[in-house]
């Protein structure tokens, strides 16, 4: 087992209601933003994407972009929801991810940006273009990771991004 592929899903939070309905940590994904969680959760689904643990924010729109992502795809691992990814700089969210159990071969971390973007940017630091990026990384978007290293051996440059997917209803 300890010779198999690990894989990390860094996904965006889906759209969500704008920032003057509610405090921030409680704003509700829309109606696109769910119909779009959904799109990524049937990609997911398409592409045999299931994460055995899953870190995600404790705001209320990555618990249910993560949430439509499972009904979507029918998978789901153990969720550990982290204050500490709300808001999250990338050296945050690199502590986090480093301390990943053990076993976990496939893990999603479910957060926003600028943090998400950019922790996908320094880990795969040379195999994508930030433009690239930058372009893929709206709500509901995804990134595949190739992770050759232990979880708490992560550092800027380790793993290599094998996909990027934006999750939209209107052309799932």
């Amino acid at each position: 087992m300890s010779d198999s592929p690990r894989r990390l899903i860094a996904i965006r939070h889906a759209k969500a209601e704008a920032a003057d309905s509610a405090p921030d940590h409680e704003r509700n994904l829309t109606e696109r933003g769910s119909a779009d969680a959904r799109a990524l959760g049937a990609w997911f689904k398409e592409h045999g994407l299931h994460a055995d643990f899953v870190w995600c924010s404790t705001a209320a729109r990555t618990r249910q972009t993560w949430a439509e992502i499972v009904e979507a795809s029918a998978s789901g691992g153990l969720v550990d929801h982290e204050q500490r990814i709300y808001n999250a700089s990338v050296p945050t969210l690199l502590q986090v991810l480093r301390e990943t159990p053990k076993k976990a071969r496939t893990v999603a971390i479910v957060g926003h940006a600028p943090g998400i973007p950019g922790l996908v940017a320094v880990l795969s630091e040379g195999s994508a273009q930030p433009a690239e990026l930058e372009q893929h990384f709206v709500t509901a978007a995804a990134a595949v990771l190739d992770v050759p290293v232990e979880w708490a051996e992560l550092a800027p440059g380790t793993c290599t991004v094998e996909a990027l997917h934006v999750g939209r209803a209107d052309n799932a």
